[in-house]
């Protein structure tokens, strides 16, 4: 059972929501244009639904992972596994071991640290339109589409319909950009009364 929900195990995640799962998510992330992939941070608030679970599993598709901290501490001990076999399109599950004393704790900080794949195949949410293919002729494009499973491949998640989780984002485009996003963009503080 999933968030009070019967069904079949989900096949398309390799995420462990019956166990953990994330509540809120603050997403810093920076887009290079250049190089077609956003460096991020993730953190995480992660609820422990079974205080005997072992550890916190995540999807995620192409993404390098350069550092995972629990509760501000660095952890070292995290596994991302390899493809599977025939089924390239679920990526690679990320475990993050957990501490007996997180899990009794019933919640904990997780963040994390990565950058997207600039592989097309790889990081399959990401569309890169070159200027040529804009109608204005002059800057490159990005959009993003993280349905069905795609989401995995911008953001280690729990990318399944059972888990959902509300979001603070602060993205960082060039000067001639604007990033938009499923939510409206908070207004900035001018100092003026």
């Amino acid at each position: 059972m999933v968030n009070g929900s019967e069904h079949d195990e989900d096949k398309s995640t390799l995420s462990n929501p019956r166990c953990t799962r994330a509540k809120h998510v603050n997403w810093k992330a920076s887009v290079d244009f250049e190089n077609h992939c956003i460096s991020a941070t993730a953190t995480y608030d992660i609820e422990i639904l079974d205080k005997s679970c072992k550890s916190i599993q995540l999807d995620t598709r192409g993404l390098n992972i350069s550092i995972v901290e629990v509760n501000g501490d660095l952890v070292k001990d995290w596994i991302l596994d390899g493809d599977i076999k025939g089924k390239l399109h679920l990526g690679q599950r990320l475990t993050i071991p957990l501490k007996e004393q997180d899990a009794e704790k019933g919640s904990l900080k997780l963040k994390i640290t990565y950058k997207t794949s600039s592989d097309p195949e790889k990081c399959s949410a990401a569309q890169w339109l070159t200027p040529a293919q804009t109608s204005g002729k002059q800057y490159p494009y990005l959009f993003t589409q993280c349905q069905s499973i795609h989401a995995r491949s911008i953001i280690p998640c729990y990318d399944c319909p059972a888990v959902k989780m509300t979001y603070n984002a602060e993205i960082t485009v060039p000067k001639w950009a604007t990033a938009v996003m499923s939510a409206l963009p908070m207004k900035e503080d001018t100092g003026e009364a």
